[in-house]
């Protein structure tokens, strides 16, 4: 396949840095637009789509909008408008809960879609809050629009495949790749590692599970005195929990949105990465621990042990069990080699499996079997 291979719109306004790499590494066979949330793009992403825009990748910016706002028909309007400029052959949408999604829908009844389910479920603090007709219309894509669904585990097809009636043969499973970009960060790998530290990373909501590596660190800081657990990010749940743990040396809170330029600092400084999701799907998080050749410890929950191996690259602990957490932590902050050989592991998979590459080889066959079809 040449490098003008196939056209290709992604749609993504939720999963912006996950949608990015894709959207790159595709770029390098076929042409890309990528249509994405405005106030979801950092910076740093912006001044690369900008570097490559006007070659094989290209894109479009959307405001955010409720569905009463004037401003979600201009989005859809938008969208229509580049869809016949562009002319794609298929269209990716990363599925997600906003109501100018429904641009990507109008144009799915035309043209090709395929659809990547990152939550098959929404998660614990946002089932409650999404609007019924969002839900209503999600069900009705998923069964009706695309063309095929792409989840990110095994364990996530199987329920997939109940709750929206499709076949087995119209599911594919590929896995959530690495997100590099946070690497290349101007100097960090001037920071060191802190060989008795553990990072818990990103958006906190009670699904995260929060709550239970706070009663861990009572365990483990009596077996390991210079503990601490690096706590960066925000959400509603660190709210909830931040008077257990806002005057505790053993916690370090940077509570606020930690941009792309930082987060390498943050992982250099963790020997491990702790997971210990109440549920999940797959984990943004695990893929970027991977990236930085760090050992993860998980929940046994959605498909986290389908990346994360016992032993190999990291810890698997069932859910909600503070004992077998603490456990976990301990054995491997007490056992460098162990954390070393992990970490070695860790690299491997995002060099091969995790790799983009490998990913748009996967991608590739679904679209190519869609537009068989």
């Amino acid at each position: 396949m040449n490098r003008s291979g196939m056209k290709i719109l992604m749609f993504s306004l939720h999963f912006t840095e996950y949608a990015f790499e894709l959207a790159q590494a595709l770029s390098k066979e076929n042409q890309v637009h990528l249509i994405l949330s405005e106030p979801k793009v950092p910076e740093a992403i912006k001044q690369a789509l900008d570097k490559d825009s006007g070659g094989s990748l290209s894109y479009t910016l959307l405001g955010r909008y409720n569905w009463k706002h004037p401003g979600m028909y201009k989005n859809i309007f938008i969208v229509l408008k580049v869809a016949l400029g562009f002319r794609p052959q298929i269209i990716h949408h990363q599925e997600s809960g906003d109501f100018s999604n429904l641009a990507a829908f109008i144009c799915a009844v035309f043209i090709p879609t395929v659809g990547t389910v990152h939550d098959v479920e929404p998660h614990l603090e946002t089932a409650n809050k999404q609007s019924h007709y969002l839900m209503v219309i999600r069900d009705f894509i998923r069964k009706r629009l695309y063309r095929r669904i792409i989840v990110h585990g095994r364990a996530l097809k199987e329920h997939l495949l109940k709750s929206a009636g499709r076949r087995q043969n119209e599911v594919a499973v590929i896995p959530h790749g690495c997100l590099f970009s946070f690497k290349s960060t101007p100097g960090h790998n001037e920071v060191n590692e802190e060989e008795h530290t553990v990072l818990f990373f990103g958006r906190i909501g009670e699904y995260k599970g929060l709550r239970y590596l706070i009663e861990a660190e009572i365990q483990v800081s009596q077996k390991i005195p210079d503990f601490k657990v690096i706590i960066a990010g925000q959400g509603d749940d660190l709210e909830v929990n931040r008077k257990r743990i806002e005057h505790n040396p053993h916690f370090e809170i940077h509570d606020r949105y930690i941009p792309n330029e930082e987060v390498a600092v943050f992982f250099n400084r963790c020997a491990l990465v702790v997971l210990p999701y109440v549920e999940a799907s797959q984990s943004g998080v695990a893929a970027m621990a991977f990236a930085f050749g760090k050992p993860v410890i998980v929940t046994d929950v959605g498909s986290l042990s389908e990346v994360v191996k016992n032993g190999e690259n990291g810890s698997i602990v069932p859910a909600k069990d503070t004992e077998k957490l603490a456990e976990a932590i301990v054995n491997l902050l007490e056992n460098k080699q162990m954390r070393k050989k992990m970490g070695e592991n860790t690299l491997k998979v995002a060099k091969t499996d995790l790799s983009w590459e490998h990913i748009v080889q996967l991608t590739q066959k679904v679209y190519q079997t869609v537009l068989a079809a």
